[in-house]
């Protein structure tokens, strides 16, 4: 049904304004689960542009987030992806997005480290991500999940399986596209999540 909603508003093109909150939220969130997750990014890179033309600051760098997720997931060369942070950053000096910076910091950290252990492509500012074991903590996603990353694929397999459950116990059985990312990683290992369900859009 959602599917069938956007078709319609992108034959009808009638709520330009709303573009960065109905995309972030299909094509970031649901339509990973049956479109091409390049698709998605590509729409999420529209809305974010989409919602720095029409002044939603906030809901713009969440997509731009979600576009960066997406080219990671997708396989996207990794020093394509370091640009695009990079462009993101840039700009979040002049549009004031706290929580946004620190996603995409994490993120730059995570490519940084993949491409060269952060020998020639980090930077100095990190993300602040506060503590961790704080519930009401909105950056506790984002750090198990790069950390389990990073751990994979530095042989740590046992540390990584730890932070990718810790990361399931966030979502349960009804996950996002990072904890099938992470399932996918760990196999039978990982018993945080079933992806039977994932079969049954036929």
């Amino acid at each position: 049904m959602a599917r069938n909603a956007m078709q319609l508003l992108h034959k009808f093109d009638t709520m330009a304004s709303q573009i960065p909150e109905l995309y972030l939220y299909f094509y970031g969130r649901i339509a990973w689960r049956f479109e091409p997750i390049q698709l998605g990014g590509n729409y999420c890179r529209q809305a974010f542009e989409a919602g720095l033309s029409n002044g939603n600051i906030a809901m713009s760098f969440h997509c731009a987030i979600q576009a960066v997720k997406n080219s990671f997931f997708s396989g996207t060369n990794l020093r394509v992806i370091l640009k695009e942070i990079d462009y993101y950053l840039h700009l979040l000096e002049t549009y004031k997005c706290e929580l946004a910076k620190n996603y995409m910091l994490i993120f730059r950290e995570t490519v940084s480290f993949l491409i060269d252990d952060g020998a020639e492509t980090s930077i100095a500012e990190k993300a602040v991500v506060g503590e961790i074991n704080d519930a009401s903590n909105k950056m506790r996603d984002a750090v198990f999940f790069h950390s389990a990353i990073r751990a994979y694929f530095t042989g740590h397999n046992s540390r990584s399986l730890y932070f990718s459950e810790k990361y399931a116990e966030l979502y349960g059985q009804g996950g996002n596209s990072a904890t099938y990312v992470l399932k996918l990683y760990h196999g039978e290992r990982y018993e945080g999540l079933n992806l039977t369900h994932l079969f049954e859009f036929e």
